[in-house]
């Protein structure tokens, strides 16, 4: 061959893409990169209101473990659910609860049924009580009674649709405790929210968070309720007593505090449906490590 010595050569581009090469960090560096990334996602609920739905995963744990109890839907309001897949999770008394064939047909019977005989209005009458707890005998306000309407003595699937108040401070997380006023009835309850309508396939998206100013369908176990009923939400808040003074001997005791009820939110019963769906959508999400051709690595 003849020698070129230092002559340059040139080529034309290749067509094969340029290889890269990715260095594998440490586990410590690894482990100091996933805090990073989870302490700029600290605040869940903002990241609820602007990202619904996305979930994260530990990187040692396997998405088919994580998501086994999920299922794919083609459509979210179209494609049918399949509800004997969700038999072995259903609460033990789920088959025992009160459902309706025809609940408006129901509510009317129970309706016109109320209206028919009874005590006048303005009639003295005696009342006789059997098996009277004692605190309730031994108390010095006077009882109120209140007559209810056939089958509300029963338990079914509650549903209201319940809007918070916008000037309240913090999202409403799902199945945290609330005190709801609807009637003569206060419940402490523990309701799961999800999304408002109608769809083909009675499917409803679950809601991690109520958000301030916005509406959900708030559902849990308890009696059954006839008619659009008035609902008063109401939350637990922890304050100091006023009305507890400090000690004349110096000695600081622990501080007293008193619970006092907050309205938080109405709303408005709405009929029981058993057959509603609520389902809980995960969204994966992470940061492109490696780009290939064919081949993303994705990870956090």
């Amino acid at each position: 061959f003849p020698e070129t010595g230092d002559a340059m050569t040139e080529g034309g581009a290749s067509e094969y893409p340029q290889s890269e090469m990715f260095v594998d960090r440490a586990p410590e560096e690894e482990e100091q990169q996933l805090e990073e990334y989870r302490a700029s996602r600290r605040n869940e609920a903002n990241e609820d209101l602007e990202f619904p739905d996305e979930i994260e995963l530990h990187p040692h744990v396997l998405a088919r473990e994580r998501l086994a109890r999920y299922r794919g839907l083609k459509n979210f309001k179209i494609s049918p659910w399949e509800t004997s897949e969700d038999r072995p999770y259903e609460p033990e008394d789920w088959r025992r609860l009160l459902q309706f064939a025809d609940y408006k047909g129901s509510k009317n019977k129970a309706v016109r049924e109320a209206l028919v005989g009874g005590v006048n209005p303005g009639h003295r009458v005696d009342v006789h009580l059997r098996a009277v707890p004692a605190p309730l005998r031994n108390r010095p306000q006077p009882v109120s009674l209140f007559s209810l309407l056939r089958h509300e003595h029963k338990h079914t699937v509650v549903n209201i649709n319940m809007t918070l108040n916008s000037d309240v401070e913090a999202p409403l997380k799902s199945k945290e405790e609330l005190i709801i006023q609807y009637g003569p009835r206060r419940l402490v309850v523990n309701p799961i929210f999800s999304t408002s309508g109608v769809t083909p396939n009675n499917v409803h998206k679950f809601d991690r968070y109520l958000h301030p100013g916005r509406s959900a369908i708030a559902s849990w176990i308890g009696p059954m309720t006839w008619g659009s009923v008035p609902v008063l939400v109401f939350k637990n808040k922890q304050e100091a007593d006023p009305e507890v003074l400090d000690g004349g001997d110096g000695d600081e005791g622990p501080p007293t505090t008193s619970e006092r009820l907050d309205l938080i939110g109405t709303g408005t019963v709405v009929a029981p449906d058993q057959s509603r769906v609520v389902a809980k959508r995960a969204i994966l999400t992470g940061h492109p490590f490696k780009i290939n051709r064919k081949v993303v690595t994705v990870r956090y």
